[in-house]
């Protein structure tokens, strides 16, 4: 069969102007069906039209999409174009997991929830050779589907062995160009779901509760499958750092190999940080440059409520252990955590500009479904905005008992603007003039001199879109009324003339 695997297009805002990541999930999906023609079409990071969507579709015999909450609408409209040119559909990714009743749309043959690599192949093979698809499908773990007008749901697949998994296709996305602001990437997975149960959070949703891992020689044969010419080897999980004997283990079989100079880039923990500075010492050395940390608030309050899990003081001890060894950080912040005021959202972003934070995404407080977050909201009546495409950790679509949703984009918005620019509508001043002095006193920092130039340059490029969803309500108004006196005064102009 002809298979094309999609990853569906969404409005770039915040930091998606800065980064471009590949297709994992797809690409690992694809090496689980050999013997089928596979494609994958990346929409997320490049742009094609609907018109260039529904002429390729009509080649294949089969349309999968992987779907987060934010990009589920796109997907659908992807189904039914591909519905229209009589092609079988099925959506998998985090929001099949999360919404079963995702199945339930008539453009959508099945869905797949939880990880695919064994059902995937599944129901490529009944699809292929099914007599009865209806009752065949049934005794396939791990999907759901339309049964007349109900949801028929399978027996949930058990969890995978990781070291199982096959390499992801990396053969199928040559033609794309995947940046980390503008350095080249490639990507790996080296472990799979979260322990931890922060109330915001539907990673165990999708995976299952509890956190599997791929072991260190598992690590360094994913590197031989890479390139070794892209700039960083990106480890695309939600935790790298909860087992730090194995990351010490991996570093050890990075400097054996000879993988050392090759940047990485991962998750962490701020306490798994805090408590192996041993280790840490070994993952400078065998090249890790930046780790993604979620900081949340500055309010232990707020920690304690979402299920954190740490404290400020780990914090703040680990982003100077991470500094000292020339890691840089990755900040996540979330604006809008229930019980919070203006006034201490605007403390936690103070805050990451006074811990010297490298880079910085701000996101508002999002419910996605099957979370404690989700019941607490619905419950609450707090969740404005219902329709999935605003759920993408942007545009706020739940209120608080403090906060208006309106307050909150607003307040998600200065703060890009007060950590990046000091952005006073008129008056820019680059992050990068706080950061640079630091930058030239580390010697463990000059690394990133070596990718500052595309950055600084594409980073310009890019200014534009970004600062434009960054502007404030009243800012909005002025340039609204700047535009209608140029447009009264230009009219005014020409009925003189007349």
């Amino acid at each position: 069969m002809k298979i094309l695997l999609v990853n569906p297009t969404s409005h770039k805002m915040g930091m998606d102007h800065f980064i471009k990541a590949a297709p994992l999930g797809l690409m690992i999906l694809a090496a689980t069906v050999p013997d089928h023609e596979v494609e994958i079409l990346d929409l997320r990071n490049y742009d094609y039209s609907p018109d260039y969507f529904r002429k390729k579709v009509q080649g294949f015999d089969v349309v999968g999409i992987s779907a987060s909450t934010s990009m589920i609408n796109p997907a659908l409209e992807l189904c039914k174009i591909a519905k229209e040119n009589d092609v079988k559909t099925i959506i998998g990714g985090y929001h099949a997991s999360l919404v079963p009743e995702t199945a339930l749309f008539p453009q959508v043959d099945l869905t797949v929830k939880g990880e695919g690599e064994i059902t995937f192949p599944a129901v490529i093979k009944t699809l292929e050779k099914s007599n009865d698809l209806k009752n065949d499908l049934k005794t396939i773990k791990g999907i759901n589907f339309k049964n007349g007008t109900t949801l028929y749901q399978t027996e949930n697949r058990p969890q995978i062995n990781l070291e199982d998994s096959p390499f992801p296709r990396r053969d199928l996305i040559k033609k794309y160009n995947y940046h980390y602001f503008w350095a080249t990437i490639d990507a790996l997975e080296s472990s799979r779901g979260c322990p931890h149960q922060c109330n915001f959070c539907c990673i165990s949703c999708h995976w299952g509760r509890g956190w599997r891992q791929k072991s260190p020689m598992r690590i360094i044969e994913e590197f031989h499958h890479m390139d070794i010419k892209k700039n960083w080897f990106i480890f695309n999980d939600s935790e790298t750092t909860l087992n730090m004997k194995r990351i010490g283990k991996i570093c050890e079989l990075i400097m054996e190999y000879g993988y050392q100079k090759k940047w990485k880039s991962c998750q962490g923990r701020v306490d798994d940080v805090v408590r192996n500075p041993r280790i840490m010492d070994q993952m400078s050395d065998a090249g890790w440059k930046m780790m993604f940390i979620g900081i949340e608030s500055i309010h232990q309050k707020s920690l304690d409520s979402i299920g954190k899990n740490i404290s400020i003081e780990q914090i703040k001890k680990a982003v100077k252990m991470l500094h000292d060894r020339g890691i840089t950080i990755f900040g996540s912040i979330i604006i809008g955590n229930i019980g919070e005021t203006k006034e201490q959202v605007m403390e936690t972003i103070r805050f990451a500009e006074k811990l010297n934070i490298d880079i910085m995404q701000f996101t508002p407080l999002t419910p996605y479904p099957s979370t404690e977050l989700y019941k607490q909201a619905k419950a609450n009546g707090w969740i404005d905005d219902e329709d999935f495409t605003n759920w993408n950790l942007v545009r706020p679509i739940m209120r608080t008992p403090d906060l208006t949703t309106d307050e909150i984009f607003e307040l998600v918005k200065w703060a890009y603007r007060d950590f990046y620019f000091k952005f006073r509508e008129k008056h820019i001043k680059s992050f990068f003039v706080r950061n640079l002095l630091r930058f030239i006193i580390n010697p463990n920092m000059w690394w990133f001199f070596k990718m500052a130039r595309n950055f600084v340059i594409n980073g310009l490029k890019t200014a534009d879109a970004f600062i434009a969803d960054l502007k404030s309500k009243e800012y909005l108004e002025y340039e609204r009324q700047k535009a209608e006196k140029k447009l009264q005064k230009r009219l005014k102009k020409e009925l003189r003339k007349k």
